[in-house]
């Protein structure tokens, strides 16, 4: 790659963004430092450990008393004396043994139950008769409970022997040697024990163990191991597989020897370092919690006991600085540009799309701000590119801030000089998931889009510009901010297929504006007829049978669990008159008429006057008012249909829901509370109005245009008209995905007769000719079935090739 212009074709036409799933680096730290803590004492002399637990040596044998026993149940089958009869019969007697405490050996020792290490339970380490009379005094009780003598017990212990061995191999497995020694000194933190040992308390830092153990590179395996479960995709065992090591103490060493592959073009769960000789010398494992939440990083290194064969895995790193990821094609081809970006994932996902020849991606792990754990030798003598771009949970302001000290630290420290590659990425907010396989058909949905037409290589210069706006602006961006300032006066406008996907396998409850797990705002000038057709679009909603909003063009509800859906409407401008007067003109007409029936259509449509419950005044984008939203969701569960969550959330208006107080904390607890009611798999829509001094703009314009999924706009140009028989325009302002994306064009709707519906005016199809592109789209285009298409459009698949008067 020989210009910057095709290092920036590279990123325009082939970047791989990830997930925008935060990664949850509190859980990576307990785990690494509670490692960490149970190495340094695994490795320790006796005579240091005698000082940690304040206990003497005897014999080359530390013995610790527990605070409470250690109690193991095993049940044996048991001769015993029969109640009536004269003789003897077999039955199974459980026993109850409680162990007082443990022994450390000075070297890996194997005791009477055949536990080899240096951790034993005491009494277990002394010549096989004389360990059988100790031990047996450990014997409590048995149920049914008989008398025994000590010649009994030590014939029961012998009995038990096979049980025992295999509860308390289970134990010393399931324990880490921090865990077994918490409970016996003071220094009862991990923290605390790497302070003892006068060693650097950071989960990443090296550490270096020789006294007992030793790191071991380990090359690749040519035979992988493939942990696949029954019933379960292959991404679904390798994540259960890695959920499990991340709870064990000492980590199974099989899956590392799996060979990393990517699934569905977005994930990958092992990273291999490896050295410039190709041997793996740390291995770090993904994986996401139960809730799909949080995702995990962690490195495994791998050890061997001093003068012994044993070999195991730990979560801590190895015995130098940490190397950086890709080391062995830095060192392959010297001349290749390098792109270093913060994200393991990144750097993985975009090296499978071109060949290390061409270009590098190289990444590192360190805690953070924590630099200096890395060694950046391989850099030097290069003129890196430092990618800036949003993933994991990060705004971009946040992303500009940490390149921006990374890039401080290698000019300063390592005498590396570094230019810029600006990528800025637009995520769909995700709904709740419940599997790995669920994230990766939300991510193939609805992938992750970098706004192509800002990716740009930067001079230090330009990214010291951008770092400063990004510190002025962190929490409040405005859409496309980091454009310079030259960029921003030559902006064009592009098409809709060149900013973003146009996949459009959505959770549709009112097609194509409501999406489950998205937020839509819906922007006019007041009284031209916001709330009249967010009242309709509430109506058409909660009406058993789900009507159609404008018949022409197909917008409607779509299919779903229940008859309706459940529209929480919190009106602040309406009032019960205006309200009751909207529900005549522009509602009934979309419900039933049979009075019975017409209760059963607008039971589901649950309106909220928030003046008059004494609800107005407050500014709900706060992060300290989040909860009464979320309260008010809650109740209105059990109203109307009971038992029936939420599933649209409307809020009439912006203006008044946030006071236009604070805008700085407006605008971030703003992005917050969306981000909550998204991940209630709810659709919203909020109503907002232009601005006084500026028709063109709305209230909160750049973090509406940031958060929002949809900005819908109606405008009547010319017309001072209230009357919703004079056609409006709708267009839209912005749009992330979906069938709008391919289909942009301003329609004008109306109300022909009041009361009545809404329709279009002067159509250029007919209903059916507009019903048939629309299903043809899906069924050629996005490869629909029959059947998921008509439950899109809110019908049945015979319907979808009738005429319209023929429908359902």
């Amino acid at each position: 790659m020989d210009t910057q212009n095709e290092l920036k074709e590279f990123f325009v036409n082939f970047f791989v963004p990830i997930d925008n799933i935060p990664e949850d680096t509190a859980w990576r730290d307990s785990i690494s430092m509670e490692a960490r803590a149970s190495m340094l004492i695994d490795n320790a002399s006796l005579e240091d450990l005698s000082s940690l637990f304040n206990v003497c040596i005897n014999e080359n044998v530390l013995t610790l008393k527990l605070p409470a026993p250690l109690s193991v149940q095993v049940t044996a089958p048991t001769t015993f004396p029969a109640p009536t009869a004269v003789g003897y019969s077999y039955i199974d007697v459980c026993y109850f043994w409680h162990f007082s405490g443990y022994s450390i050996t000075k070297t890996e020792t194997t005791d009477y139950f055949q536990i080899s290490g240096r951790w034993h339970i005491k009494d277990s380490l002394f010549e096989r008769n004389e360990c059988e009379k100790l031990l047996a005094r450990n014997l409590q009780n048995a149920e049914p409970s008989f008398p025994w003598t000590d010649s009994k017990a030590a014939d029961i212990l012998r009995n038990c022997s096979s049980k025992l061995q295999e509860e308390l191999k289970k134990h010393f497995a399931e324990h880490s040697t921090f865990q077994l020694a918490e409970s016996s000194t003071s220094h009862n933190t991990p923290w605390k024990i790497c302070r003892f040992f006068h060693t650097e308390a950071l989960p990443l830092s090296p550490i270096s163990l020789p006294h007992h153990l030793l790191q071991f590179e380990d090359v690749a395996s040519a035979m992988p191991f493939e942990p696949v479960i029954s019933g379960q995709s292959e991404a679904e065992s390798v994540h259960d597989s890695l959920k499990s090591m991340f709870s064990a103490k000492r980590l199974p060493s099989p899956l590392l020897e799996y060979q990393p592959k990517v699934y569905e073009k977005s994930q990958q769960f092992l990273f291999p370092f490896k050295d410039e000789d190709n041997y793996t010398i740390m291995t770090v494992l993904k994986c996401y919690d139960d809730t799909f939440q949080r995702k995990n990083f962690l490195p495994v290194t791998r050890w061997r006991v001093k003068h012994t064969l044993q070999r195991y895995c730990m979560a801590v790193p190895g015995e130098k600085k940490l190397s950086l990821f890709n080391l062995q094609e830095l060192a392959a081809y010297p001349e290749a540009p390098v792109i270093l970006t913060d994200s393991l994932e990144i750097a993985a996902l975009n090296q499978a799309k071109i060949k290390p020849e061409k270009l590098i991606f190289t990444s590192f792990m360190c805690d953070d701000g924590h630099y200096d754990q890395v060694d950046w030798k391989p850099l030097k003598g290069r003129l890196p590119y430092l990618l800036v771009t949003n993933h994991s949970g990060r705004t971009f302001e946040e992303a500009c801030l940490k390149a921006g000290k990374l890039a401080d630290y290698l000019k300063k420290f390592q005498a590396v000089e570094l230019q810029f590659v600006r990528v800025p990425v637009w995520y769909r907010p995700l709904p709740v998931l419940h599997s790995i396989q669920e994230l990766i058909s939300a991510y193939k949905a609805a992938p992750p889009q970098p706004y192509k037409e800002d990716i740009r290589i930067l001079t230090p210069e330009e990214f010291e510009t951008i770092r400063k706006t990004a510190e002025q602006r962190i929490g409040i961006p405005p859409e496309a901010w980091w454009k310079t300032v030259q960029e921003q006066k030559t902006s064009i406008s592009f098409s809709s297929e060149e900013k973003l996907s146009t996949s459009d396998r959505f959770d549709y409850i009112l097609w194509p504006l409501l999406i489950r797990g998205t937020s839509t705002m819906l922007y006019a000038r007041k009284s031209l007829g916001k709330s009249a057709l967010s009242h309709s679009i509430a109506a058409c909603l909660s009406a058993v049978g789900k009507t159609r909003l404008f018949e022409e063009n197909r917008w409607g509800a779509s299919k779903g669990a229940w008859n309706s859906y459940k529209v929480l409407y919190l009106d602040f401008e309406n009032g019960e008159t205006g309200h009751n007067d909207l529900l005549k003109r522009v509602c009934n007409l979309y419900w039933r008429t049979e009075k019975v029936k017409q209760d059963e259509d607008s039971k589901n449509f649950i309106w909220k006057d928030m003046p008059k419950l004494g609800l107005a005044g407050i500014n709900y984008a706060l992060p300290e008012n989040h909860q009464k939203i979320l309260d008010m969701l809650d109740a209105a569960s059990d109203e109307g249909e009971p038992e029936h969550p939420v599933d649209v959330l409307v809020i009439d208006t912006y203006h008044e829901f946030t006071q236009l107080q604070d805008q700085v904390n407006t605008h971030q607890g703003l992005r917050s509370l969306l981000r909550m009611l998204n991940e209630r798999n709810i659709a919203t829509l909020v109503l907002n109005h232009p601005k006084p001094s500026d028709d063109s703009k709305m209230y909160g314009h750049g973090i509406i245009l940031e958060s929002f999924f949809y900005v819908m706009d109606l405008e009547r140009k010319g017309r001072d008209s209230h009357s919703l028989a004079e056609p409006m325009e709708v267009h839209f302002k912005a749009v992330r995905s979906g069938w709008l994306a391919t289909n942009q064009e301003p329609f004008k709707i109306y109300q022909p007769e009041s009361p009545g519906r809404w329709h279009l005016y002067s159509p250029e199809r007919s209903a059916t000719e507009e019903r048939n592109r629309i299903r043809d789209y899906y069924i050629n285009v996005e490869k629909l079935g029959k059947e998921e298409t008509a439950k899109l459009l809110g019908t049945s698949p015979a319907s979808l090739y009738r005429p319209i008067k023929d429908e359902d």
